[in-house]
């Protein structure tokens, strides 16, 4: 079966073409597609899916998706009511890193670009409150004419190449290797760990999502995510936990308690592994 075919809508005589969101949440739908995508967020909150991670984004940020990596934008549950009037807001630049031939790539001045591209298959994320420039170079690249867009493009590739402050997102895998059965059940299981995290999850239950016996479904989401389905959770509850962290009404045990431990000490024990500190030590830090 043939990866599920996600067309970018493209204009006629275009190279680099850019997409503006405005609508009551982003597109929700893991999917993968040939064109290289940078997108900044404008407006809204919520979560992205980039292969085999689940992070928070938040108005600022920038994401970076290379060739056929599978993502989507899954906006806080807040906007998917319209009686809150929230609103999404999202430039995208789309090209095809083949449009410039295999020769330019090969340039010595393209090195950095051709790392930068290698390490974008992964996905990339750049903080917002670090990259000011970088959102205001994609917004100027947005609103000038075909020409000085190409011109831009570069300027933005290398302002992304040369930051030292971004993070790599998923493990390195066979995410290009999906097929549409693939992208349809681990679709499935990512809209489900974000809704349900918060409670105890067995696997036979995330086993049952997928249409799978247990030891199959362990076998094929290690095999195409390169961890397996409890550590992938536990990162997630993880991230979850630092943002609430960060709101200081909450103890560390009712912390750990709302995304999904159940004892303190499993909590601080994971929370430690993953972040080099303990929750306590993590607030202690955001309080500097």
């Amino acid at each position: 079966m043939k990866i599920l075919a996600f067309k970018i809508a493209k204009p006629v005589n275009e190279s680099v073409w850019v997409q503006n969101d405005h609508l009551p949440h982003l597109y929700d739908i893991l999917h993968q597609h040939d064109e290289f995508q940078i997108t900044l967020i404008q407006e809204s909150t919520g979560n992205v899916i980039a292969g085999n991670r689940i992070c928070e984004f938040n108005a600022g940020d920038i994401f970076v998706f290379g060739t056929k990596l599978p993502h989507a934008f899954r906006n806080d549950a807040a906007y998917y009511h319209l009686e809150n009037q929230l609103q999404a807001r999202a430039l995208s630049v789309y090209f095809e890193w083949t449009v410039f031939g295999a020769t330019f790539w090969d340039l010595p001045e393209t090195k950095l670009l051709s790392d930068f591209v290698k390490k974008a298959e992964r996905g990339i994320y750049y903080p917002g409150n670090s990259h000011p420039e970088i959102a205001e170079s994609i917004e100027k690249l947005a609103k000038v004419n075909e020409t000085e867009r190409m011109i831009m493009l570069f300027t933005v590739l290398n302002q992304l190449a040369t930051s030292a402050k971004c993070v790599v997102l998923s493990n390195e895998g066979t995410y290009n290797k999906l097929n549409e059965t693939d992208e349809k059940r681990l679709d499935a299981v990512y809209r489900f760990t974000l809704k349900e995290y918060y409670r105890p999850v067995s696997l036979e239950e995330i086993a049952g999502i997928a249409n799978m016996t247990v030891n199959s479904f362990c076998r094929y989401f290690k095999t195409r995510t390169r961890k397996s389905y409890l550590d992938f959770l536990t990162e997630f509850r993880i991230g979850q936990a630092c943002k609430l962290l960060q709101q200081e009404e909450y103890s560390i045990a009712d912390v750990g308690f709302r995304v999904g431990f159940g004892n303190l000490s499993n909590f601080n024990r994971k929370f430690k592994e993953l972040n080099g500190c303990t929750p306590k030590e993590y607030r202690l830090r955001l309080r500097l």
